[in-house]
């Protein structure tokens, strides 16, 4: 069972740590709490994890958290809590990704050698390497092994979202939030959507980073519209890479 359950919201805050608001903020600052916590609930670290990048419960029990690129893979406690060392793996995860309290805040890389690619439709964004924008995209072969960034999926309940986007739901600013913090690494990006007008979600994403994170929204150098359902990864990594020369 894989949860991506983002969570953050905000303006754009001094590190990665302070992004984290909320009852994730909290569970946050108990895995960093000295002495170690031993009283950290699984189903809260789930949460955090999901919102900040990705939680997966495995068939064999295993767990395995993904963030910032680093993938963590655990036993499933017991209980209801986790161990003192998965604590510890947890804080050593964080620590790496830059989401420990005391991190520095991102620095972008160099906008000419780094580039990421966002393709997002109503069901959720899935951000690609751009490989620093070489125009070739490389082959077909070699694109469709190259695994996506991070996926972050979208609330799909039918309560949440109205089809025809009138009206603006509360999760919409907490799941463009999430985007925005995975893609604050970039240099430059390429937005891939489906559609036009209100069922565009490229347009959705780039009005609230105007809005909400102006400098993310200025790296912003090319918005395609673009068939996703027919298209394949090969190709829309190929669009993203040759906007991106």
């Amino acid at each position: 069972m894989t949860h991506t359950h983002p969570d953050g919201q905000g303006a754009a805050a001094s590190n990665l740590h302070d992004r984290v608001t909320g009852h994730d903020r909290r569970t946050l600052d108990a895995i960093f709490r000295h002495p170690l916590a031993h009283n950290l609930e699984l189903r809260d670290v789930v949460t955090l994890m999901a919102a900040i990048g990705r939680a997966e419960e495995k068939s064999n029990g295993e767990l395995s958290f993904e963030v910032g690129g680093e993938r963590l893979v655990m036993a499933k406690p017991h209980g209801k809590d986790l161990s003192s060392s998965s604590v510890q793996d947890l804080r050593h995860l964080l620590t790496k990704t830059g989401w420990s309290p005391d991190a520095d805040a991102p620095t972008p890389p160099a906008a000419e050698t780094v580039g990421l690619i966002v393709v997002i439709d109503h069901a959720g964004a899935t951000l690609y390497r751009a490989e620093g924008g070489r125009g070739d995209g490389g082959t077909a072969h070699d694109q469709d092994r190259q695994h996506p960034l991070q996926h972050l999926a979208r609330d799909m309940r039918p309560e949440r979202h109205d089809a025809d986007r009138d009206e603006k739901e509360p999760d919409d600013d907490r799941y463009f939030e999430s985007v925005a913090a995975a893609l604050a690494p970039a240099g430059r990006i390429v937005v891939i959507g489906h559609g036009k007008g209100q069922s565009n979600e490229a347009d959705h994403l780039s009005a609230y980073l105007l809005s909400h994170h102006k400098g993310l929204h200025d790296r912003i150098v090319r918005e395609i519209v673009a068939d996703l359902p027919h298209m394949t990864k090969a190709e829309l990594i190929g669009l993203g890479r040759h906007a991106l020369a």
